[in-house]
């Protein structure tokens, strides 16, 4: 459905994807009274942002050409991309990728998250004046703060594995795989790639038995304005059901969706906590 753009302020086009991240991002832009186009991609994006947009439209994954039309039409110059986006239908034969998203895809040689977005920031760019901002400008709040963030504090085996996690993490960051490592007695069970955080973290649990240490880390030099680390309380519940207690996140640079709500069931629930 096409609207009629209004001129009072210059619109921030929110590219929303799957979780609770655009929501809580669309409801504190609301809250400072900002104009908010979300363009969230069918299927993926959850209905309840769209109480805090001032105009919502969805559309396919891939559907390039149709987004560009919408941000031209909308007079959109300022993006931000929040959200997951099931990068597995990107190869799945039957996806709806309309020819310029595939374009983007197969001139990209390295293909992990980082190259994809930066590629598919300078296509905005390129393509219709459109630049991407930093959506910690409106969530500062809700970063992780350095330290043990919970009332349970880790023992001194967790502790090792957090550490030799963190160097995992950002080992497998620098390759551009992924954001997240999954630890038991300084063995590696599981090693984010393509299938996402909570699948890791099942099928490390899987192969341990339960009681696998979790350490999701940012990767050296990636741009926090494609692809902010975020944890929730789906995080939790997916950690609680594979037999996790312990979860490390990097500080200052990992988002907590929900913060206070999301330390208050770690502690309900005797998780531990810590920013690294």
């Amino acid at each position: 459905m096409w609207f009629k753009p209004s001129s009072d302020a210059e619109p921030i086009g929110l590219i929303a994807g799957a979780g609770d991240f655009p929501t809580l991002l669309a409801e504190t832009a609301h809250s400072l009274h900002k104009k908010i186009i979300v363009i969230g991609l069918r299927g993926c994006v959850n209905p309840a942002i769209e109480r805090f947009a001032t105009q919502m439209h969805t559309i396919e994954l891939g559907a390039a050409d149709e987004l560009v039309k919408l941000l031209k039409f909308h007079k959109i110059k300022k993006v931000i991309l929040a959200g997951g986006v099931p990068k597995k239908e990107m190869y799945n034969p039957s996806s709806t990728l309309d020819d310029t998203a595939k374009s983007i895809i197969k001139k990209t040689s390295n293909r992990g998250d980082d190259h994809l977005l930066k590629a598919f920031q300078i296509f905005l760019k390129i393509k219709c004046g459109v630049s991407v901002i930093d959506s910690r400008v409106f969530l500062k709040d809700a970063l992780s703060p350095k330290g043990v963030l919970t009332r349970r504090k880790p023992t001194e085996t967790e502790m090792s594995d957090l550490k030799f996690g963190w160097h995992i993490a950002k080992g497998i960051g620098k390759m551009d795989i992924g954001q997240t490592v999954a630890i038991k007695d300084q063995v590696v069970l599981a090693v984010e790639a393509i299938e996402g955080t909570n699948a890791a973290i099942r099928r490390a649990n899987e192969l341990s038995g339960g009681g696998a240490v979790i350490v999701k880390a940012v990767k050296p030099n990636q741009d926090l304005k494609f692809d902010l680390p975020c944890v929730g309380i789906e995080t939790l519940e997916v950690m609680k059901a594979s037999g996790s207690h312990v979860l490390g996140i990097e500080a200052g640079k990992t988002l907590m969706l929900f913060k206070s709500q999301f330390l208050e069931k770690a502690d309900q629930e005797n998780f531990t906590i810590v920013g690294l």
